[in-house]
């Protein structure tokens, strides 16, 4: 019984430990609100990157300022499934983007999906 105990105590922490980083990770629902929101820019930057692809878009607010939003969007390996490529936007293209705007006024989206300039729709699931 006394070996079990010193190999069950570090297999517990190890289980405490990785299981709430790895809940922390998939909480967008503690991040982003529950409805989405569409939003009309222009393309100034496309990470193409683990854990998530990054697509920044400057966009203009009803006075008619411009903000830079980021939305969050999946792995390249998952990207790449849904029908994404690196070169499926680039800098200067005019999207439409609709998602999950961040809970805190942050300038943050969760991307449900895009339309891009010659109009295809692109998201988290294969087309």
């Amino acid at each position: 019984m006394k070996a079990k105990v010193p190999i069950f105590v570090p297999v517990m922490v190890s289980v405490l430990i990785f299981s709430s980083a790895s809940w922390a990770h998939h909480a967008a629902r503690q991040v982003y609100e529950g409805k989405s929101v569409t939003l009309m820019g222009v393309v100034t930057d496309y990470e193409w990157a683990n854990p998530h692809s990054v697509l920044s878009v400057a966009v203009k607010d009803e006075n008619g300022k411009v903000e830079q939003w980021h939305a969050e969007i999946l792995p390249p390996s998952e990207m790449l499934r849904a029908g994404w490529t690196k070169e499926s936007v680039k800098p200067g293209d005019e999207v439409t983007l609709t998602g999950r705007p961040g809970k805190y006024a942050q300038h943050i989206l969760w991307l449900q999906y895009l339309v891009t300039p010659d109009g295809r729709k692109l998201g988290r699931n294969p087309s």
